[in-house]
């Protein structure tokens, strides 16, 4: 085990894409919203999606569905979207896995009696589902969702109130996937971040390149593997 689970005393993961690579199930869900409103013909792939509904500014889905679609009832588009997401995952739910290197992590975290919380732009009802399907998560010290905060990533609102919450830390680490995240964790300095994707995201360059200290990993494998060292 990479020296991680030394340095650390708190681990901070946000849900999709992860914990779960559950990403391209929301870009369905949208999808399938969309075309509700604006004909079949309508549809964007996986990257121009992350071009748009990942951002490192305000209300950028809001912003292009009102600007760019020319769509005005985004609340009630909401709403459907998260209705059609939970029955999707109901669907797939034999399909979800963690990701690979994410429960062997967690299991040292509990196991040297460190802590780890879930921090998500998600409704409590997406991490509710997870964790019932997965029970390690149910291990998590304390989980904080969209109902909770007033503003939502990319404002670093939920990451200030893990740090109120844990105040008697002082060594943290974070997990993040998007530049959503990234941004909201970044503006949080004792957050030590970790930007978890591939080279095929839309953001990657933009994000290794604007973003400095961040370490990349494309998934937990690589603090699980032994006689290797990485302190970070």
């Amino acid at each position: 085990m990479y020296n991680i689970i030394n340095n650390y005393d708190l681990f901070i993961f946000d849900l999709d894409d992860t914990l779960i690579k559950t990403e391209k199930l929301h870009y369905i869900c949208w999808i399938n919203v969309l075309q509700n409103n604006l004909g079949d013909s309508f549809n964007i792939d996986y990257k121009y999606f992350c071009s748009k509904f990942h951002s490192n500014k305000k209300d950028s889905i809001k912003n292009y569905i009102e600007n760019d679609l020319k769509i005005n009832n985004y609340i009630e588009l909401i709403d459907k979207k998260n209705k059609l997401y939970l029955q999707l995952l109901e669907q797939e739910k034999d399909n979800l896995k963690l990701i690979d290197g994410c429960e062997e992590l967690l299991l040292n975290i509990i196991k040297n009696n460190k802590q780890f919380v879930i921090v998500s732009n998600s409704l409590k009802s997406n991490i509710d589902f997870f964790s019932n399907l997965f029970p390690i998560l149910k291990q998590s010290s304390k989980n904080y969702y969209r109902e909770m905060f007033i503003n939502k990533k990319p404002h670093p609102e939920c990451y200030l109130r893990v740090l109120e919450d844990f105040s008697h830390i002082k060594n943290i680490i974070g997990f993040e996937d998007s530049i959503t995240g990234i941004q909201s964790m970044t503006s949080v300095p004792k957050i030590k971040t970790v930007f978890i994707n591939t080279p095929d995201y839309y953001h990657y360059n933009y994000i290794i390149n604007n973003y400095k200290n961040l370490l990349l990993i494309k998934d937990y494998v690589v603090f699980n593997q032994k006689n290797q060292t990485m302190l970070i």
